[in-house]
């Protein structure tokens, strides 16, 4: 069960609010099935979490290149890199089984990350395609 309950800074984009919300309900189920759960179902979580966050990337990096946003490449870079460590986290929870590292990543690693991703880059993001969208 988390011991990080989110508070989700909201940007001025409703897709990215949506997708943060849909984000953070999926992160808490998942540490509800990680807690007490079977491995089949935190599987099947863990995938649909990385298939959202994939799929809500695409969409922000999509936004940004649309409204020609200048710090595109520091952006995506980030998503990247959260990705990559996505799928490695799940690679290696499918190999060892350790609830516990994965309970904590998610947790706290991702929580973190996620609270702090939305108040900076996705915030400036949000504000600057907006701008440019009421143009």
């Amino acid at each position: 069960m988390s011991q990080n309950p989110l508070t989700l800074p909201r940007v001025a984009i409703d897709f990215m609010n949506r997708d943060h919300d849909d984000f953070a309900g999926l992160r808490a189920t998942l540490l509800n099935q990680i807690a007490g759960g079977t491995t089949d179902a935190v599987d099947s979580l863990l995938d649909e979490l990385h298939q959202h966050t994939i799929r809500h990337f695409a969409d922000e990096e999509k936004l940004m290149q649309e409204t020609n946003f200048p710090v595109y490449p520091v952006h995506k870079g980030e998503h990247d890199s959260v990705l990559a460590d996505m799928a490695a986290r799940i690679t290696r929870w499918r190999q060892d089984g350790d609830r516990d590292a994965l309970q904590k990543w998610l947790d706290r690693g991702v929580g973190d990350w996620l609270v702090t991703h939305i108040a900076s880059m996705d915030t400036v993001t949000a504000q600057f395609a907006a701008a440019r969208q009421a143009r």
